[in-house]
């Protein structure tokens, strides 16, 4: 038997120093399946996964959730290109299995008392470890990688980018229902996952690289987690992969708004990243205060308020955020005219709510989300 002090470190040596170019970009989007009957999930993700090619997809969670993995690219584009064709694979295998596909923060009407943990060791571990915490767990999420060079930078980055979890989630709201109930949320997703896991959610600030790895060896050598991927926070480095994840949004059935977050997310990065390289240090706010406006974003999406930290007045949502489209447009090289878009058109959240008072059911929900999910696949044809 190994013991906690015998156990080797989680973190390479050479984390965030193997010279991955700085800038580039990755992300991660979770996707569900569902009968098309009854647009209940349903299982059969391993199956897919037995057949995909290697490295575009993952097993997550449970056997009705399929992940889709990006390549490394310098631009959103890139990353977009990636999604369309993995879910061109997915819709394909979808099929001949009798599912249909589909994206959104929370199914609108799965039960996850039906659902069936995949039996892969990490997952069956959680749901020892859990329980009915791991198992309720049916969210679907969107991550996005910024590859940072330098552990220190990496801590600063991680710090400062907590301050923009819930403009992201605010603008990428996509899970009112939960279990076919309106929740009064815009993304419910964050209650069911990130509030309730320990470990989750929005994260301390660290301060610098020794307090990171020492919280990671805190965990570890207790034995309470295996791998770094057992820590779930909103933002999060990665030190074997070099990256900075960004995980505070929902994840979008629309790629063209998947592909404008990531790109708003990469200008954001370059900011800060050209903060810590020009020694303009800014001051980390604390997670009380940043959690204020995560409550807003989660509840109230787009029609929030946030509280200004120098001020601490509170600002309608969208001037905050078009206040910070300006400033990020006119410092960056990153194409943002997709960005600049999620605020003028509904959120996902909003057409779930539309379709929902039109139907009276979140079963029609379910189904217009499957719809568009495969409308833009084919649009892209």
């Amino acid at each position: 038997m190994t013991t906690g002090a015998e156990k080797q470190t989680l973190i390479p040596d050479d984390a965030f120093e193997r010279g991955a170019p700085e800038g580039t970009l990755g992300a991660e989007e979770e996707l569900w399946l569902a009968d098309p009957a009854t647009m209940k999930l349903a299982g059969g993700a391993q199956e897919i996964l037995a057949k995909a090619p290697e490295g575009h997809l993952s097993g997550e969670l449970i056997d009705c959730e399929i992940e889709a993995n990006t390549g490394v690219h310098a631009d959103a584009e890139g990353v977009y290109s990636d999604l369309i064709g993995r879910r061109r694979y997915l819709l394909s295998e979808a099929g001949r299995l009798g599912r249909e596909l589909g994206v959104s923060g929370t199914h609108p009407v799965g039960d996850w008392r039906e659902q069936e943990i995949i039996d892969k060791p990490h997952y069956q571990r959680l749901k020892e470890r859990l329980g009915w915490l791991i198992r309720r767990n049916n969210t679907f999420a969107l991550h996005v990688h910024y590859a940072v060079n330098g552990p220190e930078k990496a801590i600063y980055m991680f710090d400062r980018l907590r301050e923009y979890v819930p403009h992201l989630l605010a603008l990428s709201v996509n899970s009112p229902f939960w279990q076919g109930e309106n929740t009064d949320m815009q993304s419910s997703r964050v209650l069911i996952f990130s509030r309730s896991m320990h470990r989750g959610g929005l994260p301390e600030p660290m301060g610098s690289w020794s307090r990171y790895k020492d919280y990671v060896d805190y965990v570890h050598r207790s034995g309470a987690i295996d791998k770094l991927a057992e820590i779930w926070w909103d933002v999060r480095p990665q030190p074997a992969l070099g990256t900075i994840e960004m995980r505070a949004s929902d994840a979008q059935a629309d790629p063209r708004r998947t592909a404008a977050l990531v790109s708003l997310t990469a200008a954001l990065c370059d900011a800060v990243s050209a903060e810590y390289e020009a020694g303009e240090r800014r001051p980390v706010l604390p997670a009380r205060e940043i959690e204020e406006n995560k409550w807003s974003a989660q509840r109230y999406g787009l029609e929030g308020t946030f509280i200004d930290a120098a001020s601490h007045e509170s600002v309608p949502t969208r001037k905050v955020l078009e206040s910070w489209f300006r400033l990020l447009e006119a410092s960056t090289e990153r194409d943002l005219s997709g960005a600049a878009r999620l605020l003028d058109e509904p959120t996902e959240a909003d057409r779930q709510l539309e379709v929902w008072r039109e139907t009276g059911s979140a079963v029609e929900v379910a189904r217009d989300a499957a719809r568009r999910t495969r409308a833009a696949v084919e649009e892209e044809s």
